[in-house]
């Protein structure tokens, strides 16, 4: 008996000149990926996903965007908000006010049993439509207020990237757009696609032992077979004495291994030795302090265990590519000195 292809998920992928582009695209390379990996499941498998770019404003839908396969006529089983370049709360309400005509569309897709994705700041735009009224919603710090003049009956949860109520996913960052769009798709009721996305996040996101695995199978093909956890164990212990004077001996004890095994094998996991790794970690530090603190150059160069601030300097232009005080002034997170003291008399 032969048996009949389900139909594939229709997503409607909204956009306008604002919209977050990179998470639009995004989400496409996911969707293209789940079709990929249906494909290569099955000889001529039909795509498990079509998408189709709905347009948020006035303005005609650019012909460069990606297309998918080909468009369906029928209403949409998922549709995603991708978030807008907002720059203030007032711009957010702005641009919600703007694609007011969209209210009805994602209601219509939710009242049909659909589920949304409304990636950052687009929650803003589903609590306008009243689906996040009563329920739990992950909302980026910048626009929390936004959200609440849209509808003060959501209650913000922080503290997650991103969760599901109503049918109804939100994340408080774009980072976790992929996340948020493979978890819904494991959870809609084509039959496939929990499968498909499992498999596609084990590419795009996954975990730490994945890799380990993947890493030594790789290492056993090819006969390169590190000592179990040496490398490991060196770069805790450079970690655990960033500040202390750099030994590779000492590291080497630490690690249960020799000097000479230590730096090859290091130089193999890292592409760099042990001391230059060091050098990162102090590098890393260091930019740190001057992007949050006070702390003189000089100071700086101590606390990251180096007695010559020369030394230190010249090392912070090889790693980071210019001199502390010009990163001091282009990456600072805090007011000037000057400025910060006339805000604490006031």
């Amino acid at each position: 008996m032969k048996t009949s292809t389900p139909s594939p998920l229709i997503v409607d992928l909204y956009w306008d000149a604002d919209c977050l582009s990179g998470v639009a695209f995004t989400l496409v390379d996911v969707m293209t990926m789940i079709n990929q990996v249906a494909a290569m499941r099955v000889s001529q498998a039909p795509p498990a996903v079509h998408w189709r770019w709905r347009r948020m404003d006035t303005q005609p839908i650019p012909r460069w965007l990606p297309s998918g396969p080909s468009p369906s006529k029928r209403q949409a089983d998922v549709a995603v908000v991708p978030g807008w370049h907002a720059q203030t709360g007032p711009h957010l309400d702005q641009l919600i006010m703007r694609s007011s005509a969209v209210v009805s569309q994602l209601q219509a897709v939710h009242n049909m049993g659909g589920q949304l994705a409304m990636v950052y700041n687009g929650s803003a735009l589903a609590a306008r439509c009243g689906l996040l009224n009563g329920h739990h919603a992950a909302v980026p710090w910048p626009f929390m207020a936004s959200v609440l003049r849209q509808s003060n009956l959501v209650q913000i949860v922080t503290g997650i990237p991103w969760l599901v109520a109503n049918r109804v996913w939100t994340s408080d960052s774009p980072i976790g757009a992929t996340a948020l769009l493979l978890d819904l798709l494991r959870h809609t009721a084509h039959p496939t696609l929990a499968t498909l996305a499992e498999s596609v996040q084990h590419i795009l996101l996954p975990p730490a032992v994945r890799q380990k695995v993947a890493a030594l199978n790789a290492q056993v093909a090819y006969s390169k077979v590190l000592p179990e956890g040496a490398v490991e164990l060196a770069c805790r212990w450079l970690e655990a004495n960033l500040e202390a004077p750099y030994s590779l001996h000492a590291t080497a004890k630490a690690a249960s291994t020799s000097p000479r095994t230590l730096l090859r094998h290091f130089v193999m996991a890292h592409g760099k030795t042990p001391l230059d790794y060091l050098h990162g970690l102090r590098m890393a530090r260091a930019q740190v302090l001057l992007e949050t603190s006070y702390v003189s150059v000089e100071q700086i160069s101590k606390m990251c265990g180096y007695s010559d601030v020369g030394t230190f300097r010249r090392l912070f232009v090889r790693f980071v590519g210019e001199r502390p005080s010009e990163y001091r002034t282009n990456y600072r997170l805090r007011t000037s000195r000057k400025r910060w003291g006339e805000i604490q008399k006031k």
